[in-house]
């Protein structure tokens, strides 16, 4: 993308700015104008009298909100596509404006440069295959002549059924999209041939759902993007969008179904990336404190209910302010990613290793049974001698201060409160270390 057109939708100045910097930091290769506009009826003005390439609104906007924006731009025919920005507490109403028309929206409290130019892309996308859909059923429905013109082209699947799901036609893009001969599937179920073998045999309760949704709404000839995951005769998986229309005779019975499906595939993988982005530090490949927090907030319910002990293990990295002061912030880093390799190397796959910020590191050591305290910082205490041993990374030295406490379901304590209390302990064996090389200097 070389240009980019932005109206942005927000009578908070800090927050436009913020909004602002964001974008020319995400897209600083691409040619901006950014509009921003503080009421709906300033919004829908620009939107009659412009041309933008996405919207991004936000929910709370004086006496109105944003809501009415996305009434008020379908009403008028704008599809440009919506980012809806809103607040914490608001699911409910994020649920409303995507049913809408917003195609993606954003935690403003949370908002980072690198999550907004993703949705923002994301969004892009989106309202790209939208409109793609949008033109080829308008076409469908203009002429069944130029319906077999534009299909034979269209980098869309075009699948024509009988009612009972019997595939009459499939278009030549079902080749490129999913690797198949379309012949090899005339005459088939849709069934059978769009939904892999594997996943109706393995009970996953979403998939059921959904596929009974599907053939539900198919029966009733009109289906509008719905997400399936398609694979044939075991080859590579595809997540299809998939939207259908009826044909209808003269005397007005159904004649034949219409499925289109769009190849969404880059963009469920961009979605499970953004939410890898939400919860993953980005030096380490640990949790950040999000993420570590949103798994073990549901660790500690399950052991509440299932009445096990936990530990917290609230970790300092030594040194790392004088190492950025005498070596440098890249060499900062590096003692960072090799803290954090210790510890995975030190803990179990089933435990929660983040990273709290800086130098701070926390373990949620899920199952007690064979971890006892000691076990613990014996094995750190001998991964870390063996990382210096090997005098790698520019010859630094490893050193990691600790605090443990214990999560006991006979004496609930939450989170905050033993991680507080890790903090407390991890600092005093800190001290102690100090008192040491100061008894022996």
């Amino acid at each position: 993308m070389k240009e980019m057109r932005v109206l942005l939708i927000d009578d908070d100045e800090e927050d436009v700015l913020l909004v602002r910097d964001y974008i020319r930091e995400g897209f600083k290769n691409v040619s901006l104008k950014i509009v921003d506009v503080q009421t709906v009826p300033d919004a829908i003005d620009k939107l009659l009298t412009d041309k933008f390439d996405i919207i991004i609104v936000d929910y709370m906007l004086g006496e109105t909100d944003g809501l009415e924006v996305i009434e008020r731009a379908r009403l008028e025919g704008i599809t440009t596509p919506i980012i809806f920005l809103t607040g914490q507490g608001d699911e409910e109403i994020v649920l409303l404006a995507m049913k809408k028309g917003a195609k993606d929206y954003l935690n403003k409290a949370r908002i980072t440069a690198e999550l907004l130019c993703h949705s923002i892309m994301n969004a892009i996308k989106l309202g790209e295959l939208q409109s793609m859909r949008l033109d080829a059923e308008r076409a469908l429905r203009e002429s069944e002549l130029r319906y077999r013109t534009l299909v034979a082209f269209l980098p869309a699947i075009v699948c024509e059924m009988s009612n009972e799901g019997i595939i009459d036609f499939l278009n030549d893009s079902a080749t490129r999209i999913l690797g198949i001969n379309p012949k090899e599937l005339i005459g088939r179920g849709w069934r059978d041939c769009f939904l892999p073998q594997a996943q109706k045999s393995s009970g996953d309760e979403d998939f059921s759902r959904n596929l009974e949704k599907f053939y539900n709404i198919l029966s009733l000839c009109s289906i509008n993007n719905l997400e399936l995951k398609t694979s044939i005769e075991g080859k590579t998986d595809k997540y299809i969008n998939w939207n259908s229309t009826c044909l209808y005779k003269d005397d007005g019975t159904p004649n034949s179904i219409i499925c289109v499906g769009t190849d969404v595939t880059e963009i469920a993988i961009l979605r499970e990336k953004l939410h890898k982005l939400s919860i993953v530090d980005e030096l380490t490949g640990l949790y950040n404190r999000r993420g570590f927090y949103t798994l073990a907030e549901q660790q500690f319910k399950m052991a509440g209910r299932y009445s096990k002990q936990m530990l917290i293990v609230f970790l300092d990295l030594d040194g790392l302010k004088h190492i950025n002061d005498t070596r440098g912030h890249k060499d900062g880093d590096i003692i960072i990613k090799a803290a954090a390799d210790v510890l995975k190397d030190t803990f179990r796959e089933s435990d929660i290793i983040g990273r709290m910020g800086g130098d701070e590191f926390i373990v949620l050591v899920t199952e007690m049974a064979d971890e006892a305290e000691d076990t613990i910082k014996t094995r750190l205490a001998e991964n870390i001698e063996a990382y210096n041993l090997s005098l790698r990374e520019n010859n630094m030295t490893l050193s990691l201060s600790t605090g443990i406490t214990i999560y006991d379901p006979v004496k609930p304590a939450t989170l905050d409160e033993l991680i507080i209390a890790a903090d407390a302990l991890m600092y005093k064996d800190k001290e102690h270390k100090k008192a040491g090389r100061r008894t022996i200097a």
